[in-house]
């Protein structure tokens, strides 16, 4: 994998393909194909067998030794080298893209607005558990507004 693909690039790579299904996601999150197909399964999946494939070279090839993974230390370590480096973060691309898609689709179906719908993914995107959780904070808060309105009046 030295020769004309180097950490780097599969780094540009990766985080491109990630960032256009993003876009996709964002622009058109109502879209079956985006929201139940591009992002959920084929980007991820794309990108988890790249990850695969570098996990898998980097262990067959001998390096880097994983030290002790328990520690903060021993993961420095092992992210020492750039291309576990850029494979650990494949691993957060492909993750939080799956949590993208599943906002999107609970967000349309739930009826959410399109702004806070976008902000949840973008932040998702960009710092994902703290878009997820403003999410669950947004369906939370926007379900018992529709409960309190569906209730009769005694």
């Amino acid at each position: 994998m030295n020769g004309l693909l180097n950490p780097q690039r599969f780094f540009e790579v990766t985080n491109t393909v990630a960032l256009l299904a993003w876009i996709g996601l964002v622009a058109f999150p109502a879209r079956r194909f985006v929201s139940h197909l591009l992002c959920p399964i084929l980007v991820p999946g794309l990108l988890a067998a790249c990850y695969a494939a570098v996990i898998g070279w980097k262990l067959a090839s001998g390096g880097p030794p994983p030290g002790d993974l328990t520690t903060l230390a021993g993961l420095r370590s092992a992210f020492a080298d750039d291309w576990v480096f850029a494979a650990a973060w494949t691993h957060y691309l492909v993750f939080d893209m799956v949590v993208g898609a599943w906002i999107a689709r609970d967000a349309v179906r739930l009826g959410i607005p399109w702004p806070l719908r976008t902000l949840a993914l973008i932040l998702t995107f960009l710092a994902g558990p703290v878009g997820f959780l403003l999410h669950l904070l947004i369906r939370g808060i926007l379900r018992r507004r529709f409960l309190a309105e569906e209730r009769p009046i005694s």
